[in-house]
Protein backbone atom coordinates (compact mmCIF):
# COMPACT_ATOMS: atom_id res chain seq x y z
CA UNK A 1 0.00 0.00 0.00
CA UNK A 2 1.18 3.54 -0.75
CA UNK A 3 2.47 5.49 2.24
CA UNK A 4 0.38 8.55 1.44
CA UNK A 5 -2.60 9.63 -0.61
CA UNK A 6 -1.74 10.81 -4.11
CA UNK A 7 -4.19 13.71 -3.90
CA UNK A 8 -7.37 15.06 -2.39
CA UNK A 9 -10.03 17.37 -3.80
CA UNK A 10 -11.59 20.14 -1.73
CA UNK A 11 -14.53 22.19 -2.99
CA UNK A 12 -14.11 25.89 -2.31
CA UNK A 13 -17.53 26.35 -3.92
CA UNK A 14 -20.07 23.78 -5.13
CA UNK A 15 -21.74 25.98 -7.75
CA UNK A 16 -20.19 26.99 -11.07
CA UNK A 17 -20.38 29.57 -13.87
CA UNK A 18 -19.98 27.05 -16.69
CA UNK A 19 -22.65 24.37 -16.13
CA UNK A 20 -21.40 21.23 -17.85
CA UNK A 21 -23.73 18.48 -19.02
CA UNK A 22 -23.69 15.47 -16.70
CA UNK A 23 -21.21 17.04 -14.26
CA UNK A 24 -20.03 14.38 -11.79
CA UNK A 25 -19.79 17.08 -9.10
CA UNK A 26 -23.42 18.14 -9.78
CA UNK A 27 -22.34 21.78 -9.83
CA UNK A 28 -25.11 22.89 -12.27
CA UNK A 29 -27.66 21.61 -9.73
CA UNK A 30 -26.04 23.17 -6.67
CA UNK A 31 -27.25 26.20 -4.79
CA UNK A 32 -24.61 28.79 -3.94
CA UNK A 33 -22.09 27.43 -1.45
CA UNK A 34 -18.91 29.08 -0.20
CA UNK A 35 -16.55 27.13 2.03
CA UNK A 36 -15.73 28.85 5.31
CA UNK A 37 -11.96 29.25 5.90
CA UNK A 38 -12.47 28.44 9.61
CA UNK A 39 -14.01 25.06 8.77
CA UNK A 40 -11.35 24.52 6.11
CA UNK A 41 -8.59 25.02 8.67
CA UNK A 42 -10.22 22.70 11.22
CA UNK A 43 -10.69 19.83 8.77
CA UNK A 44 -7.30 20.28 7.16
CA UNK A 45 -5.58 20.43 10.56
CA UNK A 46 -7.23 17.15 11.54
CA UNK A 47 -6.25 15.59 8.21
CA UNK A 48 -2.67 16.79 8.67
CA UNK A 49 -2.54 15.38 12.20
CA UNK A 50 -3.72 11.96 10.99
CA UNK A 51 -1.39 11.80 8.00
CA UNK A 52 1.67 13.65 9.25
CA UNK A 53 0.92 16.16 6.47
CA UNK A 54 1.89 13.51 3.94
CA UNK A 55 -0.01 14.26 0.72
CA UNK A 56 1.07 14.45 -2.90
CA UNK A 57 -1.33 17.06 -4.24
CA UNK A 58 -4.22 19.14 -2.95
CA UNK A 59 -6.75 20.37 -5.52
CA UNK A 60 -8.79 23.45 -4.55
CA UNK A 61 -11.71 23.39 -6.94
CA UNK A 62 -15.48 23.27 -7.30
CA UNK A 63 -17.73 24.22 -8.81
CA UNK A 64 -15.66 27.18 -9.81
CA UNK A 65 -13.31 28.28 -7.00
CA UNK A 66 -12.77 31.78 -8.42
CA UNK A 67 -16.41 32.52 -7.56
CA UNK A 68 -15.41 32.53 -3.90
CA UNK A 69 -14.90 36.16 -2.83
CA UNK A 70 -12.24 35.17 -0.29
CA UNK A 71 -10.43 32.44 -2.21
CA UNK A 72 -6.96 33.67 -1.30
CA UNK A 73 -7.73 33.26 2.42
CA UNK A 74 -7.41 29.50 1.90
CA UNK A 75 -3.91 29.65 0.43
CA UNK A 76 -1.80 30.37 3.54
CA UNK A 77 -3.86 27.90 5.60
CA UNK A 78 -3.25 25.09 3.13
CA UNK A 79 0.43 25.91 2.82
CA UNK A 80 0.96 26.19 6.59
CA UNK A 81 -0.60 22.78 7.26
CA UNK A 82 0.85 21.01 4.20
CA UNK A 83 4.24 22.65 3.60
CA UNK A 84 5.51 19.97 1.19
CA UNK A 85 2.33 19.32 -0.81
CA UNK A 86 1.72 20.61 -4.33
CA UNK A 87 -1.35 22.82 -3.96
CA UNK A 88 -3.32 23.56 -7.11
CA UNK A 89 -6.36 25.70 -7.94
CA UNK A 90 -8.43 24.05 -10.68
CA UNK A 91 -10.42 26.63 -12.66
CA UNK A 92 -12.29 26.88 -15.95
CA UNK A 93 -10.42 30.15 -16.54
CA UNK A 94 -13.44 32.35 -17.22
CA UNK A 95 -12.59 34.74 -14.38
CA UNK A 96 -8.84 34.18 -14.25
CA UNK A 97 -7.51 36.90 -16.53
CA UNK A 98 -9.37 39.57 -14.57
CA UNK A 99 -8.06 38.57 -11.15
CA UNK A 100 -6.38 41.48 -9.32
CA UNK A 101 -2.68 41.66 -8.56
CA UNK A 102 -3.45 40.57 -4.98
CA UNK A 103 -4.66 37.19 -6.23
CA UNK A 104 -1.46 36.48 -8.14
CA UNK A 105 0.66 37.78 -5.27
CA UNK A 106 -1.14 35.41 -2.87
CA UNK A 107 -0.52 32.51 -5.23
CA UNK A 108 3.17 33.35 -5.38
CA UNK A 109 3.52 33.83 -1.63
CA UNK A 110 1.95 30.46 -0.77
CA UNK A 111 3.37 28.61 -3.78
CA UNK A 112 -0.06 27.88 -5.29
CA UNK A 113 -0.25 26.53 -8.83
CA UNK A 114 -3.04 27.18 -11.30
CA UNK A 115 -4.44 24.56 -13.65
CA UNK A 116 -6.94 25.74 -16.26
CA UNK A 117 -9.41 23.21 -17.67
CA UNK A 118 -9.89 23.92 -21.37
CA UNK A 119 -13.49 23.91 -22.61
CA UNK A 120 -13.09 25.52 -26.05
CA UNK A 121 -14.28 28.84 -24.66
CA UNK A 122 -13.51 32.36 -25.88
CA UNK A 123 -11.00 33.16 -23.16
CA UNK A 124 -7.88 35.30 -23.45
CA UNK A 125 -5.39 32.56 -22.59
CA UNK A 126 -2.47 34.70 -23.71
CA UNK A 127 -3.39 37.31 -21.11
CA UNK A 128 -3.67 34.59 -18.45
CA UNK A 129 -0.21 33.34 -19.35
CA UNK A 130 1.17 36.86 -19.24
CA UNK A 131 -0.30 37.53 -15.79
CA UNK A 132 1.04 34.25 -14.42
CA UNK A 133 4.49 34.95 -15.85
CA UNK A 134 4.44 38.49 -14.48
CA UNK A 135 4.03 37.20 -10.93
CA UNK A 136 6.04 34.02 -11.27
CA UNK A 137 3.06 31.69 -10.80
CA UNK A 138 2.91 28.32 -12.53
CA UNK A 139 -0.13 28.08 -14.83
CA UNK A 140 -0.85 24.88 -16.75
CA UNK A 141 -3.72 23.56 -18.86
CA UNK A 142 -5.69 20.32 -18.73
CA UNK A 143 -8.42 18.65 -20.75
CA UNK A 144 -7.17 19.64 -24.20
CA UNK A 145 -8.22 16.51 -26.10
CA UNK A 146 -10.69 17.16 -28.92
CA UNK A 147 -12.27 15.16 -31.71
CA UNK A 148 -12.05 15.66 -35.49
CA UNK A 149 -14.64 18.47 -35.27
CA UNK A 150 -12.49 20.30 -32.70
CA UNK A 151 -15.07 19.65 -29.98
CA UNK A 152 -13.95 18.83 -26.44
CA UNK A 153 -14.09 15.14 -25.63
CA UNK A 154 -16.40 14.44 -22.70
CA UNK A 155 -18.10 11.50 -21.08
CA UNK A 156 -21.20 10.59 -19.10
CA UNK A 157 -21.11 8.44 -15.97
CA UNK A 158 -24.60 7.07 -15.42
CA UNK A 159 -26.35 6.52 -12.10
CA UNK A 160 -28.87 3.84 -11.15
CA UNK A 161 -31.35 5.49 -8.73
CA UNK A 162 -32.67 2.04 -7.76
CA UNK A 163 -29.22 0.96 -6.57
CA UNK A 164 -29.27 -2.44 -8.27
CA UNK A 165 -25.63 -2.52 -9.40
CA UNK A 166 -23.14 -4.95 -7.88
CA UNK A 167 -21.15 -2.47 -5.85
CA UNK A 168 -17.79 -4.27 -5.95
CA UNK A 169 -17.98 -4.56 -9.74
CA UNK A 170 -18.97 -0.90 -10.00
CA UNK A 171 -15.96 0.13 -7.97
CA UNK A 172 -13.54 -1.99 -9.98
CA UNK A 173 -14.67 -0.32 -13.24
CA UNK A 174 -14.91 3.23 -11.88
CA UNK A 175 -12.89 5.89 -13.70
CA UNK A 176 -13.07 8.49 -10.92
CA UNK A 177 -12.45 6.37 -7.81
CA UNK A 178 -9.05 8.01 -7.20
CA UNK A 179 -10.61 11.46 -6.76
CA UNK A 180 -10.59 11.39 -2.95
CA UNK A 181 -12.77 14.24 -1.73
CA UNK A 182 -12.68 16.02 1.64
CA UNK A 183 -15.99 17.60 2.62
CA UNK A 184 -17.33 18.64 6.02
CA UNK A 185 -14.87 16.53 7.98
CA UNK A 186 -15.41 13.42 5.90
CA UNK A 187 -13.28 11.71 3.25
CA UNK A 188 -15.04 10.14 0.25
CA UNK A 189 -13.54 7.89 -2.42
CA UNK A 190 -15.09 10.01 -5.21
CA UNK A 191 -16.84 13.36 -5.78
CA UNK A 192 -20.13 11.71 -6.78
CA UNK A 193 -20.74 10.45 -3.25
CA UNK A 194 -19.57 13.68 -1.63
CA UNK A 195 -21.89 15.89 -3.69
CA UNK A 196 -24.87 13.62 -4.46
CA UNK A 197 -26.95 15.80 -2.13
CA UNK A 198 -27.36 18.31 -4.96
CA UNK A 199 -28.71 15.66 -7.35
CA UNK A 200 -31.07 14.35 -4.68
CA UNK A 201 -32.44 17.77 -3.80
CA UNK A 202 -32.81 19.05 -7.37
CA UNK A 203 -34.55 15.96 -8.74
CA UNK A 204 -36.27 14.75 -5.56
CA UNK A 205 -34.24 11.54 -5.46
CA UNK A 206 -32.91 9.54 -2.52
CA UNK A 207 -29.55 8.01 -3.37
CA UNK A 208 -28.52 7.25 0.17
CA UNK A 209 -25.13 7.99 1.68
CA UNK A 210 -24.62 5.89 4.82
CA UNK A 211 -21.90 5.86 7.46
CA UNK A 212 -19.99 3.18 5.56
CA UNK A 213 -19.66 5.39 2.47
CA UNK A 214 -17.08 7.74 3.96
CA UNK A 215 -14.39 8.07 6.59
CA UNK A 216 -15.09 10.51 9.40
CA UNK A 217 -11.74 12.23 10.01
CA UNK A 218 -12.65 12.94 13.60
CA UNK A 219 -13.23 9.25 14.30
CA UNK A 220 -10.34 7.83 12.26
CA UNK A 221 -7.56 6.32 14.37
CA UNK A 222 -4.48 6.83 12.24
CA UNK A 223 -2.94 7.32 8.82
CA UNK A 224 -3.24 3.65 7.95
CA UNK A 225 -7.01 3.81 8.50
CA UNK A 226 -7.19 6.69 6.02
CA UNK A 227 -5.21 4.86 3.36
CA UNK A 228 -7.20 1.63 3.70
CA UNK A 229 -10.59 3.36 3.59
CA UNK A 230 -9.84 5.20 0.35
CA UNK A 231 -9.10 2.11 -1.75
CA UNK A 232 -12.18 0.04 -0.93
CA UNK A 233 -15.62 -0.17 -2.54
CA UNK A 234 -18.47 1.26 -0.49
CA UNK A 235 -22.22 0.57 -0.44
CA UNK A 236 -22.97 3.72 -2.49
CA UNK A 237 -21.19 2.11 -5.45
CA UNK A 238 -24.41 0.18 -6.07
CA UNK A 239 -25.84 3.37 -7.58
CA UNK A 240 -23.16 3.69 -10.26
CA UNK A 241 -23.34 2.13 -13.72
CA UNK A 242 -19.62 2.30 -14.26
CA UNK A 243 -19.72 -0.21 -17.12
CA UNK A 244 -22.01 2.16 -19.05
CA UNK A 245 -19.61 5.07 -19.45
CA UNK A 246 -20.63 6.95 -22.60
CA UNK A 247 -18.02 8.97 -24.56
CA UNK A 248 -19.46 12.19 -25.99
CA UNK A 249 -18.52 15.82 -26.58
CA UNK A 250 -18.86 18.63 -24.08
CA UNK A 251 -21.96 20.82 -24.10
CA UNK A 252 -23.87 22.92 -21.55
CA UNK A 253 -26.38 21.19 -19.34
CA UNK A 254 -30.14 21.31 -19.82
CA UNK A 255 -30.54 20.12 -16.20
CA UNK A 256 -32.40 17.05 -17.42
CA UNK A 257 -32.19 14.09 -15.06
CA UNK A 258 -31.38 11.83 -18.02
CA UNK A 259 -27.96 13.47 -18.23
CA UNK A 260 -27.15 11.53 -15.07
CA UNK A 261 -29.29 8.37 -15.24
Amino acid sequence: MANMLEKIDIHITDHCNLNCKGCTHFSPLSEEFYLNPVNFRADLARFAALTGAQLGQMFLLGGEPLLHPNLTDFFPIARELFPNTQIIVITNGILLADQPDSFWEACKKSDIRIWVSLYRLKIDYERIDARAKQFGVFCGYTGTKTNEEDKKDWGNWKLDPEGKQYWIDSFSHCKIRNCVTLKKGKLYTCPTIAHIEHFNKYFGQNLEVCEYDYLDLYKARNHDAVLKAMVKPVPFCRYCKTREFQPCTWEPTKKDIHEWI
